[in-house]
């Protein structure tokens, strides 16, 4: 099974979010029939790592690692970590017994025991029957075996790897060093296990089947190269680190500060507070360098920006025509509702040309406006902040999103107004704002395309501070657009006056709502390109109201964007 680097990508990021560390190379990724990245069993992956520790769990499949039946043994204790991680996590994460019924429902409904006999198949579907609340109609001795595998969560890490080496050692008569030559000499003798042939009597492939799909795995001696992470600055390495450490290991992952160290620590001071209580700020130049001090997982992760950097672009140049009619018609929509905004105003006065029907006011009610004069609005007055969500939600549509906002920008640039363009993520505690152009610099639109998905999203941070530089705007009239997939979340918790929850599902978007409604009482026009999925309308609408429009394909793209700017600017 060939993987795509994309679903790679995507599943360390799944792992990584559930794990709330960054930077590591997770030993094993999971994609489903398909070949895309497994929402449940990566973020399983996560947080057995969280809870567990890596440690532990390393040195129970290095155990297994060249054992005639590694496969088997593999997939047997991933159940068991499975059930202990799931009980671990589930108070905590109410979004995870969703997404594990959602998986045991598929796992059921391609049902390959029956027809096989296959003892793993049997125990994986019994387990997830079991989740579903259902009784399996199990054998007694299969019944023992599952009671055994399914793992409590409430075990450390060195216990749990305990329980899954009792496990193989008393229903499979494992003991750590099976593999060694002389074992080897005697494989070819034994009786397949379970009644069918076991796969690692070839070399096992870095890719292999797991499940119902596929599972990627890196072992020390597999045989192929993988990519190089190294965890010496990951985000639980750094937790104890100082502020200054920190902050040049965040310089190092996103480019030279666009403010001064002063200037970030009252911005912070100001704006982490009540529910952003213990979160930072960061805010990028969104220059295009790699710092010649930046080393492991922040080297990697700039090489990875300039890599995304260019295949934006060549994928906005490979539909060059159909793009820059895009930008015409919008363009010609934002200049015609700039034009009704704007059209010329007559008004009573003192002074101008003579209003007959008017005489008698100045006569007999003293009121010498008797004339007409025609105002014109001045045509500077209204600015545009372009905000782009850029976690790792949105690392299938890094070209389309970067291809969006320019096209936006590039259109009001062609209108004359002023456009400020930033995207934003969090990392290790930080909260990004990456800054691509201001609103003077009306020819460096192109900055756009350096556009790159990482980390988390605490988009009430984001949209807070976006807010306080809004101050700065040069116009009285000001919009917000937000490029978002309505889906927040952050690995910092949402500070609340009795207790801290995870800020993720609705707490996340009832304070990036709240933070919303704060920039519509100061007067500031708000509007999102919605760029998520159908389940995260109704997240949308709780957010931004009627404010929003989902982009379905670009042919749409002009007339859905024009309307939503025209309707704003109509109203300011």
């Amino acid at each position: 099974m060939e993987i795509r680097d994309s679903e790679k990508r995507r599943a360390r990021n799944l792992i990584w979010n559930a794990a709330e560390e960054y930077g590591f190379e997770p030993d094993f990724k999971v994609y489903d029939e398909t070949g895309q990245a497994d929402l449940y069993w990566n973020s399983i992956i996560g947080a057995v790592r969280k809870n567990y520790g890596a440690a532990p769990i390393d040195a129970l499949f290095a155990s297994i690692h060249g054992s005639p039946h590694e496969e088997l043994y593999e997939q047997l204790i991933w159940l068991g970590l499975e059930n202990a991680a799931f009980c671990q996590e589930a108070p905590h994460r109410p979004a995870l017994p969703f997404l594990r019924e959602q998986y045991a429902r598929h796992v059921l409904s391609l049902s390959r025991s029956g027809a096989s006999g296959d003892l793993l198949a049997i125990l994986e579907e019994a387990h997830f029957q079991r989740a579903l609340g259902q009784n399996p109609p199990l054998l007694p001795r299969e019944r023992e075996m599952l009671d055994a595998l399914e793992f409590p969560g409430g075990l450390s890490g060195e216990a749990l790897a305990e329980r899954a080496q009792q496990f193989l050692s008393a229903y499979f008569h494992f003991v750590p060093g099976e593999g060694t030559e002389d074992e080897k000499k005697r494989k070819k003798r034994r009786v397949p296990l379970l009644g069918r042939k076991s796969r690692t009597d070839k070399e096992l492939l870095p890719v292999r089947g797991f499940a119902y799909g596929f599972g990627e795995h890196v072992v020390p001696d597999g045989g192929r190269q993988v990519e190089t992470f190294h965890s010496s600055l990951t985000w639980s390495g750094m937790r104890g680190q100082d502020a200054a450490t920190m902050r040049t290991y965040i310089k190092n992952c996103f480019g030279q500060p666009l403010y001064d160290e002063a200037t970030e620590q009252k911005l912070e001071k100001d704006l982490c507070v009540d529910e952003h209580t213990g979160c930072h700020l960061y805010y990028a130049k969104g220059s295009n360098d790699l710092s010649p001090d930046a080393k492991g997982y922040a080297a990697s992760l700039r090489k990875d920006a300039l890599k995304q950097m260019e295949k934006n672009r060549a994928s906005y140049q490979a539909d060059i025509t159909r793009n820059r009619n895009s930008i015409n018609r919008l363009t010609a929509r934002i200049r015609n509702a700039l034009l009704a905004y704007l059209q010329p105003t007559v008004v009573n006065s003192s002074s101008g040309t003579l209003n007959a029907g008017r005489i008698w006011r100045g006569l007999y009610l003293d009121d010498d406006k008797v004339f007409t004069k025609t105002l014109n609005t001045d045509p500077g007055d209204l600015s545009v902040d372009l905000l782009l969500d850029a976690s790792t939600s949105q690392i299938d549509r890094q070209a389309i999103v970067s291809a969006q906002g320019y096209m936006i920008a590039e259109s009001l640039t062609r209108c004359g107004i002023p456009v400020r363009v930033s995207a934003f993520c969090s990392l290790s505690g930080y909260t990004i704002l990456t800054r691509f152009r201001d609103y003077r610099e009306a020819d460096k639109n192109d900055r756009i395309f350096h556009y790159f998905t990482t980390g988390c999203n605490r988009d009430g941070l984001a949209i807070r501070a976006l807010g306080r530089e809004l101050e700065d705007s040069p116009c009285e009239h000001r919009m917000v657009i937000l490029l978002s997939d309505a889906k927040p979340h952050d690995v910092n918790k949402l500070v609340q006056p009795s207790d801290s929850v995870d800020y993720s599902d609705q707490a996340a978007v009832s304070n990036t709502a709240a933070e919303i409604r704060s920039l519509l009482h100061r007067g500031i026009a708000v509007v999102c390109v919605f760029t998520g999925d159908d389940e995260d309308i109704p997240s949308a609408h709780t957010i931004y109201g009627r404010n929003f429009a989902r982009i379905r394909s670009l042919d749409q793209f002009a007339d859905t964007v024009g309307t939503l700017i025209q309707n704003q600017i109509r109203s300011l």
